[in-house]
């Protein structure tokens, strides 16, 4: 704030100059107010954070698809298959592209199923590219369909636990599950022929002669 004062030659009478001292004072007060109050004093404003994006919240609880009905097969040896519905519930589309289950079994995949031309009948052989779920959409996995499979299992899975796997999603987010484990006579798939599963050969779901008995699996 400029004040402009025209003085006489001279000096000027001892009032005169009390009063232009006060009116200097008070502008230089109102100057130094109305420079805070537009830098923005932290002190005086709210901070207001923007709202998490559906994206960003649903990747900090940990859930990309809401899993229903999810179970797995019993089994001794050799391999089971995991079967439920996985639905989307957010408003983009995910790709489940890999499975983990560590602690059961060396090699997890996902599994659809395919018809032979020659024979007519339908076989089960490795997705390439994963499950992609449209926002809204529910994926089912379900026996003598499209399922999660894990083979060479590294202990027996008893009906009347629980068994624990991860998905793994193409945008790098993972989500963990667990399914209980019931008895299931049926599920007996047939792979086509000269299938091969993570270059560990061909599978068979019944057990094999080498098969030796395993430990249960720990509930984890």
């Amino acid at each position: 704030m400029n004040l402009m004062i025209e003085r006489a030659s001279g000096p000027l009478p001892r009032p005169v100059r009390r009063g232009v001292t006060s009116l200097l004072a008070v502008g230089l007060a109102a100057t130094a107010l109305t420079g805070c109050s537009s830098s923005g004093n932290p002190a005086n404003e709210t901070t207001q954070a923007p709202a998490a994006s559906s994206a960003e919240a649903t990747a900090a609880t940990g859930q990309v698809v809401e899993l229903g009905d999810g179970w797995a097969k019993a089994a001794d040896s050799n391999m089971t298959s995991v079967f439920g519905s996985l639905k989307n519930t957010g408003d983009q589309a995910v790709t489940l592209e890999s499975i983990a289950a560590a602690d059961t079994a060396d090699v997890a995949e996902l599994h659809e199923t395919v018809m032979n031309d020659q024979t007519g009948a339908t076989e089960m052989k490795r997705v390439e590219g994963g499950f992609e779920i449209g926002p809204g959409e529910t994926k089912t996995l379900e026996p003598g369909g499209d399922h999660i499979m894990l083979m060479e299992l590294t202990c027996a899975v008893q009906s009347g636990t629980d068994l624990t796997l991860d998905l793994g999603f193409s945008d790098g987010r993972t989500q963990e599950i667990t399914v209980p484990v019931r008895d299931y006579a049926g599920a007996q798939e047939h792979y086509a022929p000269g299938e091969e599963h993570s270059g560990h050969g061909e599978h068979s779901e019944m057990p094999s002669a080498q098969s030796s008995a395993l430990p249960e699996c720990h509930e984890h």
